[in-house]
């Protein structure tokens, strides 16, 4: 995998401790990117008649928008692009409510593309700590793992399956971002030159 050299204090430097609470303001806000994000995907398919692939950083809470949900989606990004370089058609990175996000457009069987999505996220360093989504032009949903017969993805910090420990609240919010950020400065020093 493709690595790229960065500065260990960004890790340090998150919005610690400044968490949102989910007000009806912030609700209404998730709902109307909701539909904007919807809107985007259904005219980059309109205009490109190709599968659309968004990369986000998967991290817990509702403070997504920080330097360490910065630095996992350029990272990942950078293997994302060497992958698929000559069959990417459309790049646009954009700071949203859920956090860092970039839309693709890519050339190919969306199913494929979502096998090698999951290659990412399965082979990656931080690929744990990532969100690789394919929306096929014909479909109205993104693909997911188990319409490919893969399994559901664990926790970070378990066995169990991801959403399971969601649900049931198995970790704290503190927990998972403890455990997202030692990976990352583990990645980071791994990766110095």
């Amino acid at each position: 995998m493709k690595k790229q050299k960065y500065n260990e204090e960004i890790v340090q430097d998150d919005f610690r401790g400044s968490h949102k609470r989910l007000t009806p303001e912030l609700f209404e806000e998730l709902s109307k990117y909701k539909v904007k994000k919807s809107e985007t995907i259904t005219r980059l398919h309109s205009e490109y008649e190709e599968p659309v692939i968004i990369l986000r950083a998967n991290y817990p809470g509702l403070n997504k928008m920080n330097e360490s949900t910065k630095l996992i989606v350029k990272e990942v990004s950078i293997n994302f692009e060497d992958i698929f370089k000559t069959r990417i058609l459309y790049r646009q990175y954009y700071e949203t409510l859920e956090g860092p996000i970039i839309f693709y457009v890519v050339r190919g069987d969306s199913k494929t593309l979502k096998e090698n999505s999951i290659f990412i996220e399965e082979n990656h360093d931080l690929g744990r700590f990532i969100d690789i989504d394919v929306y096929d032009v014909n479909d109205e949903y993104r693909i997911s793992r188990m319409d490919l017969y893969y399994k559901p993805r664990n926790c970070f910090l378990c066995d169990k399956p991801a959403f399971e420990c969601s649900r049931s609240k198995s970790h704290t919010e503190e927990e998972l971002i403890d455990h997202l950020k030692s990976n990352l400065k583990e990645y980071l020093e791994k990766n110095k030159k």
